[in-house]
């Protein structure tokens, strides 16, 4: 990648940033507003990613939105909703990964050929949205102009995150991309290319990996 695609990059990304502060005001995405104690998971509830810490659960199914999503702090009882019910009947969130108190994931919306995919990172404990990250994945004319969808994603405990996208265009993969991004500032492009390994991205101690044609490579997380 060169200089100047590197620059390309953030430009693109900095009026999406502006669009999702103003998105979180409006209390788009996750609700991550006053917590609420309770069961924890209520005994109704399908379990959708968990930890010794922390669970994600689904009140109608394994992804669904339509009875609300929330993730809850085991020894706290603490509960913050993720996706209200029935707010976004053509929306899902996959994706989920958790670090101590900390859980990001991804949102879709869907119309009838197109689809905008946003990552969000919550802090449950403050009950605070740490991170929107908007159009890191979507489709356009089905997926035949275009699409870039989001196949990874890990996230340390300070709230910073690492995804890997497959993009293309005519339904057919062209090249992967690697990106990771903090609290403040844009997203960086850690690396492109068609021989990033889809699947092999790692978190340990704070530092992300990927396979590229064979070779390990990795970036430090802040």
């Amino acid at each position: 990648m060169t200089a100047a695609h590197g620059r390309a990059i953030k430009r693109s990304f900095m009026p999406a940033v502006g669009v999702a502060i103003a998105a979180l005001i409006a209390c788009a995405g996750a609700t991550a507003g006053p917590g609420q104690r309770s069961s924890c998971p209520p005994p109704h509830a399908r379990t959708i990613a968990k930890d010794r810490d922390m669970r994600v659960y689904s009140l109608t199914g394994k992804t669904s939105t339509r009875g609300g999503t929330y993730a809850c702090l085991l020894h706290h009882g603490t509960i913050v909703t993720l996706s209200k019910p029935g707010r976004r009947p053509h929306a899902s969130i996959e994706h989920i990964t958790l670090a101590e108190t900390i859980v990001a994931f991804t949102e879709s919306t869907h119309g009838v050929d197109t689809a905008s995919t946003n990552i969000v990172v919550v802090d449950v404990a403050s009950r605070r949205t740490l991170l929107t990250v908007p159009g890191a994945g979507g489709f356009i004319d089905a997926c035949f102009i275009s699409f870039h969808e989001v196949t990874n994603l890990v996230v340390t405990d300070r709230g910073s995150v690492a995804w890997l996208v497959r993009k293309g265009t005519q339904c057919k993969t062209n090249t992967y991309e690697v990106y990771s991004a903090q609290a403040s500032g844009a997203p960086t492009l850690l690396e492109e290319g068609p021989t990033i390994v889809p699947g092999s991205l790692r978190l340990s101690n704070r530092t992300v990996s990927w396979e590229n044609a064979g070779q390990r490579k990795s970036a430090r997380l802040p």
